[in-house]
């Protein structure tokens, strides 16, 4: 495809725009939320012991670095072009390994998330899952996830290298067709994207049903029953916040990684899938950002006498 000098310049200005301005914006507000809603779980005793706060408390800690991450590598990148160039030289080695991984923490949290609130609400009559289901349990959940994505991710530590002239390339690793096809294309497409979404998607769309069901076919109710509803309302309209915005924000990026796999390298020739990736790289920071105002607005503010059920 032949690129000509004003399509260059455009796609410059638009970069810079996405992925540097709103980019940035977005990451500020995000680290500052994510970081209060952190503490707010932290200092609070009553919160520590809610399996689903842990689980926020795991999403939101993990988004800190996820958002971080987009920041040096993406935002002061753009932002300040000259001083952001040689400083994403530097820090890519280091931080781009790191960052997938935190992505990865992410995404399993997420699902994580939906798959304990689908056992809780569909089928918590025929399961155990509520006895089980205790903060130091979740803890050890959220450890095994991030062991896992740690142990998936090594091989992206020897994906690239730094030239002599101080660009960045793929290395020998990085560039071998077995690494491309197994860890770059199946692997990735499987792991990173397929899987979870898939669990995502069937358990969002099972609570939803379960929940419409339940609301078509309640009785009223009065005094504190009608309290705990309520809460139990305001928790689970949180969690499906928090999947229906991963699966809005994550499907455009299912999306282009579905096209790379079908092309390969070529694709990144096209202008428009470059600026397609831009904005995928700003929902996937409003992603990571959102969970504090959700939390926000539907969170355990009076958590109930029995943590196991919240």
């Amino acid at each position: 495809m032949n690129v000509t000098s004003t399509d260059a310049e455009n796609l410059v200005q638009f970069k810079r725009i996405v992925e540097g301005y709103l980019l940035s914006c977005v990451c500020i507000v995000g680290l500052i939320g994510n970081s209060l809603t952190c503490l707010s779980i932290l200092l609070n005793r009553s919160r520590r012991s809610s399996p689903t706060d842990m689980f926020i408390l795991g999403l939101s800690f993990t988004s800190i670095f996820v958002i971080a991450g987009f920041l040096l590598t993406h935002g002061i990148r753009f932002v300040f072009p000259a001083i952001g160039e040689q400083l994403h030289r530097y820090l890519f080695l280091r931080i781009f390994p790191a960052h997938v991984t935190c992505i990865l923490i992410q995404i399993y949290l997420t699902t994580a998330i939906s798959i304990d609130r689908c056992l809780l609400i569909c089928a918590w009559r025929t399961a155990s899952y509520r006895r089980w289901r205790t903060p130091n349990r979740i803890i050890y959940l959220i450890c095994g996830i991030s062991i896992f994505s740690i142990i998936y991710c090594l091989p992206f530590w020897f994906e690239y290298i730094i030239t002599d002239d101080d660009d960045i390339e793929l290395s020998a690793i990085g560039a071998h067709p077995l690494f491309r096809i197994l860890i770059r294309k199946y692997l990735y497409f499987v792991f990173i994207f397929l899987l979870p979404m898939s669990c995502i998607t069937i358990c969002t769309l099972s609570i939803v049903h379960t929940l419409y069901k339940l609301t078509k076919n309640r009785a009223k109710s009065q005094g504190n029953h009608c309290r705990r509803k309520k809460h139990s309302r305001q928790v689970n309209t949180l969690l499906l916040s928090i999947m229906i915005i991963f699966l809005t924000t994550q499907f455009p990026y299912f999306v282009y990684n579905v096209l790379y796999a079908l092309k390969g390298p070529s694709l990144m020739e096209n202008l428009r899938a470059r600026q397609y990736l831009s904005i995928n790289n700003l929902l996937s920071t409003i992603n990571a950002s959102t969970t504090f105002v959700l939390y926000a607005l539907f969170g355990t503010k009076k958590p109930s006498n029995n943590p196991q059920n919240v």
